[in-house]
């Protein structure tokens, strides 16, 4: 089990209390600035994660990181904009948070040379020569004294593909470059492997010298990634050229007499004046929610890498990151990547933000008529909190505008041939909850294609600083009109184990009727959100009903996959190694909430429940994976990713205000 569990890059260190039994539990000081707390005030206290006494230490372990002192943090809040004098709450995003430096166009490498291929751009403005790429090339992540050699011949495109594109930028490249040429190589394919398949090899696009492709040949390959929009869109997007059709939104203002702009060929096509049919309406896919594990749309780290980890752990349904419509729209990459899908991803949904119906409308088009996008549903977002976000008339904002979210959902579900489904809270404020009253106006509108309505049992204003209202989500359930088709709806909050789910939601399904007769339409779907970034494995404990106290090594297994993932996804070059150390120390901050179940007192770990800053886990990894210091966490990357800059430094992106 974990507690023989270590790591062979990490010092020892003593983390235990029970080696001395006179320093067990003598502390009689409770304040928040030690964190020591007497037996009976851990017992008492059901916002503390009752820990095991020989867990907690009185003398920090050598191998934590010592974090900063007050008078550090007091100057960075002094050197803060707001002097309003106000106490702020910690919530929301560090928006102020450190960046990596931008590379110059000079310092990067031309994409053509290091394929092997000569550039066609005469006033390129990235780095041509070879030679001198070549002396000044970074070593090798698992090169060096404090390398993680776990990596070494890791290259994950060299690896699934035989082919690498980033060729020497690549911080895994010794597989595969000349060092003395600095050429690209590419690796054989066995017979037993499927190999890439060549869409322009019938064209002779192919370079028989050296086996690498000609500038603009597409390879697929088995593992490729899926809805990957063409940049053919992207330009149309940008251009405001592409061919919508928006017949129901010329027609409608038509109608009510407002000013239309003069169809075009290129802003607004009509049909004598486009080659682009009328959108037809399909036969509408299905998709059973019941007793299946959902992973909730995260924002951050809800990212591909880590989406292929839960499929590993049993994970039946995802959905990607939201993405805001107008950046859709506008054909910015950075929004549409968002969208892309692994073929491990067998039921996969997007989810979209949007504040008015025309939106909605056009990137329903877009998901309809692009034949690079596979989507299974796409689900409305009635739920984000962000200010940006509100303000725009989307996210949770849309809950309070009905006219607007009937008309987007009329007119998505008219385009699409996939089920839609909506994403709610309770409402603005939790002293006003208004979803029990807009689930049976979505219901009376009867808008064929609407699959299931999502509840996340808080309300907008109020975050996560209470637990999630179940009661209310039943209340929600029950709501609904007998005399018309029924939407089953689909809770979300706090599950974080499979007792909570059995209790929050199995219990509540089997009630199938209440004491007025009305139906519940409330399914035993598991839709995990912060419970599946801090227990990764919580689809498998779910399924198999059992508490799993998996060990430090195992722990650090998922990671480990994760950089596999993140590098594939996001490039094996200097950039991707960032992207992907950026997001890992992101899920750190969410994974180091979880307390081995081994150290419990009390099983199982509760949400809302703080563990206490002095604890040591069975293991020196155990222990660094409970640390709150982000010093830590970027020790924990270095073990994967080897060792990072002088001047690095980080800060999650969301702020800790999940306890109460």
């Amino acid at each position: 089990m974990s507690g023989d569990d270590t790591a062979p890059t990490i010092a020892s260190a003593v983390c235990r209390n029970k080696d001395d039994p006179t320093k067990q539990d003598t502390s009689k000081d409770s304040s928040p600035q030690n964190n020591q707390t007497t037996p009976n005030d851990r017992h008492n206290d059901p916002y503390r994660v009752q820990v095991k006494s020989e867990f907690l230490y009185e003398e920090r372990p050598a191998i934590l990181a010592q974090p900063k002192n007050n008078t550090e943090r007091k100057a960075e809040n002094d050197n803060n904009d707001n002097r309003s004098g106000k106490n702020t709450k910690n919530r929301g995003q560090n928006k102020k948070r450190p960046r990596d430096a931008k590379i110059s166009s000079n310092q990067k490498a031309c994409l053509q040379v290091i394929r092997g291929e000569t550039c066609p751009f005469e006033n390129c403005k990235y780095n041509h020569d070879l030679k001198e790429m070549l002396a000044n090339r970074l070593e090798d992540l698992s090169e060096g004294e404090k390398g993680a050699e776990w990596l070494r011949g890791e290259c994950p495109n060299w690896k699934l593909k035989g082919y690498c594109p980033f060729g020497l930028m690549c911080r895994l490249g010794s597989c595969h470059i000349n060092m003395s040429t600095g050429q690209n190589m590419r690796r054989a394919v066995e017979e037993q492997e499927q190999p890439p398949v060549n869409e322009d090899a019938a064209a002779g696009n192919t370079d028989d010298s050296n086996g690498t492709p000609k500038p603009g040949t597409l390879l697929t390959h088995q593992h490729d990634v899926k809805n990957v929009i063409s940049k053919e869109t992207i330009i149309k997007l940008r251009k405001n050229q592409y061919p919508f059709v928006c017949k129901r939104h010329y027609e409608v203002t038509k109608q009510n007499g407002k000013n239309n702009p003069k169809p075009n060929d290129e802003s607004f096509p009509t049909e004598e004046s486009t080659n682009t049919p009328a959108l037809e309406l399909k036969e509408r896919k299905l998709i059973d929610f019941r007793n299946k594990v959902y992973i909730a749309p995260l924002t951050t780290v809800g990212n591909l890498p880590f989406r292929r980890i839960m499929k590993q752990y049993g994970a039946d349904i995802t959905c990607g990151e939201m993405a805001l419509s107008h950046e859709l729209l506008q054909g910015k990459p950075s929004e549409w990547a968002l969208l892309k899908r692994h073929p491990c991803e067998d039921v996969f949904g997007v989810q979209i933000a949007a504040g008015h119906a025309d939106q909605y409308t056009r990137v329903a088009e877009l998901l309809a008529n692009e034949p690079e996008l596979e989507v299974d549903f796409v689900d409305f977002n009635l739920g984000c909190p962000i200010d940006l976000v509100c303000e725009k008339g989307a996210g949770a904002s849309l809950m309070l505008r009905e006219k607007k979210l009937r008309g987007s959902l009329e007119g998505v579900t008219k385009v699409l041939n996939c089920p839609v489904t909506v994403k709610m809270r309770t409402g603005w404020d939790e002293k006003r909850n208004i979803a029990h009253l807009l689930v049976p106006s979505i219901q009376k509108w009867g808008i064929d294609g609407i699959s299931a309505v999502m509840i996340h049992g808080r309300s907008r204003l109020q975050r996560y600083s209470k637990l999630a209202n179940w009661d209310y989500i039943a209340e929600i359930a029950k709501s609904q009109s007998t005399d018309l088709r029924q939407i089953p709806v689909i809770g979300n909050g706090d599950i974080f184990s499979y007792t909570d789910y059995e209790t929050n939601v199995l219990s509540r399904v089997a009630n199938a009727d209440g004491d007025d007769g009305c139906s519940n339409n409330l399914l035993p779907t598991a839709m995990l959100g912060r419970g599946a970034l801090i227990k990764p494995w919580l689809p498998t404990e779910i399924k198999e009903r059992r508490h799993w106290d998996i060990s430090a090594s195992e722990r650090l297994d998922i990671l480990k996959d994760f950089v596999r993932f993140g590098l594939e996804h996001w490039g094996s070059d200097q950039q991707g190694v960032n992207h992907t150390r950026r997001f890992l120390l992101e899920w750190i901050s969410f994974l180091h909430r979880y307390v081995p179940v081994g150290m419990l007192e009390v099983i199982p770990q509760k949400m809302n429940q703080r563990p206490p800053n002095n604890m040591c886990g069975r293991s020196d990894l155990e222990t660094l994976m409970l640390s709150t210091n982000c010093a830590d966490w970027i020790k924990i990357s270095e073990m994967l990713l080897g060792p990072v800059p002088d001047d690095f430094a980080f800060e999650p992106k969301h702020k800790a205000n999940s306890y109460s």
